[in-house]
């Protein structure tokens, strides 16, 4: 995350002045087309593709830029605010007749790469292979090189996250044919990924397409994970599973959480209404890694219900445990209905699995009514250490409740000097937010702690909200932080039909 975090630090250096946010006409164009789309990775070009409605493409750009803020849970995405800036700017500088100069050559370069150390041009023809490829009829002359250069003095921090000590651009002009090119595409598109996916600052706050973090191998008596056969309108319909918690009356959520001893347990469930008259329920899922795409876990199993929730409605929880290995992966899963054509739920989410014998780790918050004491006798997948933390399955709250936030940690330094900060937001109001204080680990186990705090609800207006906390291990720099988000609702909203929780 620290690397990230300089990263992002570093292209905000730019000196950009204030300015006012275009808003984009819609329908226009193929937005991952877009100079604003510069920053897509491979794999989130190719999600954008698979999209095939307004709603999705939109939530798919709102994470574009969520995956990218440096300081999210704030009104302002610096990020954004950024590339909006260079675009301006680009535009102004680069154009070449009709062509806003955001989406020429230097613009491009421009708006991926910042402004370089210095420019040198000189009038000369190009190589032939360039010649060839951009004018097979010959040269019309007045053809300019614009050599680009990024070096340690000037430009280290974007050499820094290219991990390269310098950096030269070629860019032809060509004013007769009212073009510019970059002459060496395949070099720059290598860095333009490489820049794209160390752009993304927060791969656990919003689901990602790809990130640095590699997959850990299995260990070897790790148990086995299912693989079954799936039906091809399955898979068609997990493919379009969207990243949303809260669709209609189902809600899904999911959680990474581990005990005294052990690996780190995966939980995946889905809250519904009752199934009319009794019918059958099955869960279906498939599991990739997100580093290559390898699949995991298929199942199609008959869906389990579960007593370890609570709710503010009466409703059904159907949970899924999976044992899967440190790592980092995608998921998609659905309910199907026995007689129905169609998934009643389904979802697609982002799975961290840590590994806790390495670096300062801080698990998925559970959202809870309440902790309670543990009680020995009675089995629950969320009795940690000494407590019982029910997730509230629903993630809906009345006025007239506290909300409890509660987290796992491991392998911090010194519990004195741990700390959370939050910030809480309404749509894309910031809502209200508190800066660091202690968080007070409650240790069960050697190295594992538990510590959480409460959020009364009772001056929040009835609507949905999301929660972000920054958990920093003092013991390390002040830039390096985990963060974790929750989505929960208030009742009240028009329309609801909320009863006083269970």
């Amino acid at each position: 995350m620290s690397a990230r975090l300089r990263l992002a630090a570093g292209l905000l250096l730019s000196g950009l002045a204030p300015f006012a946010v275009a808003q984009p006409v819609p329908g226009s164009e193929d937005w991952s087309d877009s100079p604003e789309a510069y920053f897509l990775t491979a794999e989130e070009h190719a999600q954008w593709k698979a999209l095939d409605s307004r709603d999705s493409r939109a939530g798919f750009r709102e994470r574009y830029w969520l995956k990218r803020d440096p300081t999210p849970g704030t009104e302002k995405n610096e990020f954004r605010e950024l590339v909006l800036g260079r675009i301006k700017t680009a535009d102004s500088r680069f154009p070449i007749e009709k062509t806003p100069g955001s989406r020429t050559a230097r613009g491009f370069v421009f708006i991926v790469f910042g402004s370089p150390a210095r420019v040198q041009e000189t009038h000369a023809s190009p190589p032939a292979s360039v010649r060839s490829r951009m004018n097979p009829g010959g040269l019309e002359g007045n053809e300019t090189i614009s050599r680009w250069i990024y070096d340690q003095e000037r430009t280290p921090r974007i050499l820094e996250a290219l991990e390269r000590p310098s950096l030269e651009i070629e860019i032809i002009l060509e004013p007769n044919r009212r073009t510019d090119a970059v002459q060496s595409p395949g070099l720059v598109k290598e860095l333009r990924e490489l820049l794209a996916r160390k752009t993304i600052v927060n791969p656990d706050l919003i689901p990602a397409a790809s990130a640095e973090v590699e997959s850990a191998p299995p260990p070897p008596a790790a148990p086995a994970l299912p693989r079954m056969e799936l039906e091809a309108a399955i898979r068609t319909a997990l493919e379009k599973a969207p990243y949303a918690s809260r669709s209609g009356d189902s809600v899904f959520g999911s959680a990474v959480v581990w005990r005294e001893s052990g690996d780190p347990e995966t939980l995946v469930w889905f809250y519904l209404p009752p199934a009319k008259g009794g019918k059958r329920r099955t869960i279906q899922g498939i599991v990739r890694k997100e580093q290559g795409g390898e699949e995991v876990v298929s199942l199609s199993e008959p869906a389990l219900g579960s007593d370890a929730f609570s709710s503010a409605t009466p409703g059904e929880v159907l949970l899924k445990k999976l044992p899967l290995p440190p790592g980092v992966y995608e998921g998609a899963f659905a309910v199907t209905e026995e007689g129905a054509a169609a998934p009643v739920a389904s979802a697609s989410t982002r799975l961290t699995v840590p590994d806790l014998s390495a670096g300062f780790v801080v698990s998925t918050p559970l959202v809870t009514r309440a902790p309670a004491p543990r009680d020995p006798m009675a089995a629950s997948p969320f009795a940690i250490g000494t407590a019982l933390v029910p997730p509230r399955a629903d993630a809906t709250f009345s006025p007239s409740e506290s909300l409890w936030v509660v987290l796992e940690l491991a392998n911090f330094a010194d519990p004195g000097r741990v700390t959370f900060e939050i910030r809480l937001r309404k749509g894309k109001e910031v809502v209200s937010g508190k800066p660091p204080f202690p968080a007070k680990p409650q240790t069960f186990a050697p190295g594992r702690a538990l510590s959480g705090f409460e959020l009364p609800l009772a001056t929040l207006s009835p609507g949905d909200y999301r929660l972000y906390v920054m958990v920093r291990d003092g013991s390390k720099p002040a830039e390096e932080y985990e963060l974790r988000s929750a989505e929960f609702r208030v009742a009240g909203v028009a329309g609801d039909k909320r009863v006083q929780p269970r």
